[in-house]
């Protein structure tokens, strides 16, 4: 599983990987001392070696996909392990480490993600024969990983004001249904300058791919074994599309059919073979322009059960406090909301941020809404207790203009970057390290690993 190749959103089928990654029977001693590969400074054992192997084979077989023979199998697997390792040891190059309290909000949002219970995930992967130090040793090299590719790729990619404002006018501004299409691909990398021969090998070899794909095999099947993309493990889906913002070799083929698959097409990454998967008709959406306020408050919380005399107290108080802030300015009112407010948002001086009608309740909503800018308000009781409201902002916002929508384009198109710029930075440092192949068995890998001269012939492809 690449989780360098994902953001956090990945973290519900990372705990399917993982714990795939770590269901297996005991190894003997040899097998756990025995190594696979020496890569760098790092080294894969036989045994994490054969898990691996092992789980691709119950992960091809529980989707239902034809199981190749276990050589091909065992070369693709023992070139991901290589690329992990590679990438840890760039981690501890750059100092990176990944702390206790990291591990611990990574495995709360997999609860969250996969409905366990706060607390559960231990006995879940308990029960499922998982051993949680080993979990939690697995999900550390994951985030790690992560980590390098923030430092490495994600921090240096940038996106143009001018490209997001060329996506928003194509596929955002016009309300007219336009296509999306679902691709999946193979990816044979390629390094920054490669030899007519070694571009003359991928083709040849992504020909043989596409007819295998065209007399019905699943490029699903096909692209955990044989891809160098980061979706390879996903089985090469590259998720929804508008034609026109992928790469102009691609736009033309882009306009047929489903089941389409293309010639191989080289591209920034390397060798491409592209297949159409699905369709959909995409609408965008249209709303109503809305008006937002950007509110502080000092809540002060009735106890349950309070007698009259206490809510009488409170409230006293409470008014003392909203004549205080009538004249306040706004930092003293964010001074005064951090002292004494018993609200969650006092640690942000009562900072509640944008919201707009309906998300807030309806006393406190009313309120803030019939403020001016710098305003504050009396006294205004909710289920929550007793607030005073200060406005710290109005806007008039168009759901439909280009600001609102910016950090989403943006996001889509520094992802689209980050792919296609993945596989030239794993095959760099791959480049860079010399990788020594020991023997589990294993069918002899012949793609390069270091710059001095590795076999150049191409893994077979069944």
């Amino acid at each position: 599983m690449g989780v360098a190749m994902v953001r956090r959103r990945g973290l519900a089928a990372l705990f399917g990987a993982v714990v795939a990654g770590l269901s297996a029977p005991p190894a003997d001693a040899e097998r756990l001392d025995a190594l696979a590969a020496v890569v760098g400074t790092g080294a894969i054992t036989c045994y994490e070696f054969e898990q691996a192997v092992d789980t691709m084979i119950r992960q091809l077989k529980m989707a239902g996909s034809p199981v190749p023979p276990r050589p091909q199998v065992e070369r693709r697997v023992l070139r991901a392990k290589i690329d992990e390792q590679l990438q840890l040891q760039r981690a501890r190059q750059l100092k990176l480490k990944v702390d206790d309290d990291e591990i611990e909000q990574a495995m709360a949002e997999v609860e969250q993600r996969n409905n366990i219970p706060a607390g559960s995930l231990p006995d879940v992967l308990r029960m499922q024969g998982v051993d949680f130090a080993d979990y939690r040793e697995q999900l550390r090299r994951q985030l790690l990983i992560n980590k390098v590719v923030d430092v490495d790729l994600r921090s240096k990619i940038q996106v143009s004001e001018e490209s997001m404002r060329e996506y928003y006018r194509k596929y955002l501004a016009n309300p007219e249904p336009m296509r999306e299409v679902r691709l999946a691909r193979i990816l044979l990398a390629l390094p920054s300058e490669p030899t007519p021969e070694r571009v003359e090998r991928a083709r040849r070899r992504l020909e043989r791919i596409r007819r295998r794909i065209i007399g019905g095999e699943k490029i699903s099947a096909l692209a955990p074994l044989l891809s160098d993309g980061p979706r390879a493990s996903s089985g090469g889906d590259l998720g929804w599309h508008f034609p026109g913002a992928m790469p102009k070799p691609l736009r033309k083929f882009l306009e047929g059919p489903v089941g389409s698959v293309s010639a191989p097409i080289r591209l920034a990454d390397g060798m491409n073979l592209i297949q159409i998967t699905d369709e959909r008709w995409h609408k965008p959406k249209v709303g109503k322009p809305y008006d937002e306020v950007h509110a502080r408050h000092i809540l002060l919380r009735i106890p349950e059960g309070a007698d009259e005399a206490t809510r009488a107290r409170i409230r006293y108080r409470a008014e003392q406090i909203a004549q205080e802030m009538k004249k306040a300015s706004d930092e003293e009112f964010a001074t005064r909301a951090k002292e004494i407010s018993q609200g969650p948002s006092s640690e942000r001086g009562g900072d509640l941020g944008w919201f707009r009608r309906g998300e807030m309740a309806k006393p406190f909503e009313q309120a803030a809404f019939s403020l001016p800018v710098g305003g504050t308000s009396g006294v205004v009781e909710t289920s929550f207790g007793l607030h005073i409201i200060r406005v710290v902002g109005r806007r008039h916002v168009d759901p439909n203009a280009f600001e609102v929508h910016k950090p989403k384009i943006e996001q889509q198109l520094r992802a689209l970057e980050l792919r296609d710029q993945m596989p030239r930075w794993l095959a760099s440092l791959r480049q860079n390290t010399v990788v020594e192949r020991r023997s589990c068995g294993v069918a002899p890998d012949h793609t390069p690993h270091h710059a001095s001269g590795g076999r150049s012939a191409a893994p077979a492809d069944g």
